[in-house]
């Protein structure tokens, strides 16, 4: 099918009021995203609530993959459904009902602590959290071996006595869910493959607490998010099979302003996420088009037109016309027509960076900046909260606390007894986490002090690092 914008759908999707209700000198649509193209789950809302830990969207992200819904666990219910198995007497109730609440409930809200209960977490008011976990179920591209595997963990896994009881007792508050909404358009790949097997091995070896699992979704959703703004910043030149290294300091080292983790880290990728929501509306005003079930970004309108010099100068013409519909509801922004043109592989190139442009300059100069601000503050902050520290004089860096550094560790050398250290680095820069040199230096003495260092080899010199249990 024929890449062709539609200008019907275009006002559909965004709102337009015409000018026969609205003068032409006012802004007269809505900047909707993820109606046609779905890029990021973020909304451009300073009401919407910020999503920090990713231990709050285990629950949801579990039940996606095993294709599962649940209702809320009461207190009162769980303990009736258990009473039925068990023999107790009068006398023993108080202290029998004093103990599930105590080990399964806080705040009244029914709390996971085992991978046969997860899916079972009482539902937050935070709708953000449901909207995260649909997007990181998304993009890591989960399935049913995803879901096989995790049906083997939960069988494999040692519960208690009260623990079984309750898994046996919530069996009946879940059934069948199939998903009908549209997923999030994947911009990358190849960390899918590289999760998987983290995943894979995690579950098959009972890392399967909140905190590890948390800390897993935590490094890939940090991985995909800051590799796909890289890759969108990139326009038709993008490739989704490519990486950019960010480097990353250690919690504990001083940093000074011309190591790499000061200007190959953060200070880098603040200016590629500054770009997020004019991303998602430029991508949004180009799937435009008739196809519900196809969503073009810049890299499939660049294999759509391949080496064709016509379809280029066609589809071009087509995003022309994306543009002139959009600037012409934009009666308050007046100064598109000093938008330089811009550079690019070809034509169409050239016309998705102009309409980019276009979108940027009238958010970055109109009072609708608060919109771009709210947008990209609900990964920036999650950012600061999880993966940034603050050296003062050398600014905001990407940072590796103790914790980050064994967990990385143990899914690096899984099962082996040793890994070279050199091989260790190569593993970490696999999920997207970079060492300099003086860094790599405090680590090796950081195992040192921990006695995971092993200079005995074949090789003489060579350092391994033991495995962590």
């Amino acid at each position: 099918m024929d890449y062709v914008f539609n200008e019907k759908i275009f006002k559909e999707t965004f709102n337009v009021q015409e000018p026969d209700t609205k003068s032409q000198d006012v802004y007269r649509l809505r900047h909707n995203q993820n109606k046609k193209f779905k890029l990021f789950p973020y909304k451009a809302n300073g009401k919407i609530h910020i999503v920090y830990e990713m231990e709050e969207i285990i629950s949801d992200f579990f039940k996606l993959a095993l294709g599962i819904e649940t209702e809320d666990v009461l207190m009162d219910d769980l303990c009736q459904k258990m009473r039925k198995k068990l023999v107790i007497s009068k006398e023993d109730e108080p202290i029998f009902e004093k103990t599930v609440k105590k080990m399964f409930f806080q705040d009244g809200k029914f709390v996971a602590k085992n991978i046969g209960l997860h899916i079972c977490q009482s539902k937050t008011e935070n709708k953000s959290v449901e909207d995260l976990a649909f997007f990181v179920f998304s993009v890591l591209g989960l399935d049913d071996t995803d879901s096989r595997f995790i049906q083997e963990a939960i069988e494999k896994y040692p519960y208690n006595v009260m623990e079984s009881l309750v898994v046996d007792s919530i069996a009946s508050i879940q059934k069948e869910y199939y998903i009908n909404e549209k997923k999030y358009f994947v911009v990358i790949k190849g960390i899918q493959e590289k999760f998987k097997c983290d995943f894979h091995y995690m579950l098959a070896n009972g890392m399967t607490e909140p905190e590890d699992i948390s800390k897993l979704l935590d490094l890939y959703y940090f991985y995909y998010v800051t590799q796909t703004c890289v890759t969108l910043d990139n326009f038709g030149y993008g490739n989704r099979d490519k990486r950019v290294d960010f480097y990353y300091a250690l919690d504990w080292e001083k940093v000074s302003g011309n190591r790499k983790c000061c200007v190959n880290g953060w200070e880098q990728l603040q200016q590629k996420i500054n770009h997020l929501f004019c991303h998602s509306i430029t991508l949004e005003l180009i799937n435009q088009h008739r196809d519900e079930n196809l969503m073009y970004d810049y890299i499939m309108i660049q294999e759509y037109i391949g080496e064709d010099m016509e379809k280029d100068l066609l589809v071009a013409e087509e995003i022309k016309k994306v543009e002139k519909a959009y600037t012409d509801c934009i009666g308050d922004y007046k100064k598109f027509d000093e938008i330089a043109e811009q550079s690019g592989i070809n034509d169409t190139d050239r016309a998705i960076k102009h309409l980019f442009k276009c979108v940027e300059e009238q958010f970055l100069n109109t009072e609708r900046k608060r919109a771009n601000r709210f947008y990209i503050e609900k990964f920036e902050e999650y950012a600061k909260n999880r993966w940034l520290k603050n050296r003062r004089k050398s600014g905001i860096v990407l940072n590796l606390t103790e914790q980050d550094i064994i967990f990385l560790t143990k899914i690096s050398i899984r099962d082996a007894e040793k890994i070279r250290l050199n091989e260790l680095f190569k593993e970490y820069e696999a999920r997207g986490i970079f060492l300099d040199q003086t860094s790599r230096k405090y680590l090796q003495e950081f195992f040192a002090k921990l006695n995971l260092i092993d200079k005995k080899s074949d090789s003489g010199d060579a350092q391994y690092v033991k495995r962590i249990l």
